[in-house]
């Protein structure tokens, strides 16, 4: 593997991966929210669960789902497309995993936030797509069925 080239995949990863799309759908649609903060009852008991994590998550749960996909969709591609295009770019080399992990390390300590971000799990996915897509598609709709399964009965 050229050094250069592996500096450039993780350099692109990590640049791409520090956009906060949370940060910029929130200040888009609702300049107004702080969703720096999660607080939710745990229910069935006194316990709360709080995150200061800035993700998808904390974009669903103060501006509503449709933001909140939006924001993880958003976040998949930021994973995706310094993967795919070092891929596509270099297809003999795993430059793309470099790029992909970046992706995910820059995501979590976006250096244009004060490396306070969200929690990888969207970027990470993205750069799952790019080494193994229909995995991917298949886990996924296995675990959505088996919830449907367990929740029906």
């Amino acid at each position: 593997m050229n050094l250069l080239i592996s500096l450039l995949a993780m350099g692109a990863g990590y640049l791409v991966g520090s956009i906060s799309f949370a940060r910029l759908v929130t200040r888009l649609f609702a300049p107004e929210q702080d969703i720096s903060k999660i607080e939710i009852e745990v229910p069935g008991s006194e316990a709360r669960f709080e995150s200061g994590a800035i993700s998808a998550t904390s974009v669903r749960l103060h501006l509503g789902p449709k933001y909140g996909c939006l924001t993880g969709i958003l976040d998949i591609l930021k994973g995706t497309i310094p993967a795919l295009a070092f891929k596509l770019w270099q297809p003999e080399a795993p430059y793309y995993l470099l790029a992909a992990g970046m992706a995910a390390v820059g995501h979590n300590w976006p250096i244009y936030y004060r490396f306070k971000g969200g929690r990888g799990m969207s970027p990470i996915m993205g750069g799952m797509l790019v080494v193994d897509w229909l995995g991917v598609v298949i886990t996924n709709t296995l675990g959505l069925l088996s919830d449907l399964v367990i929740k029906s009965t």
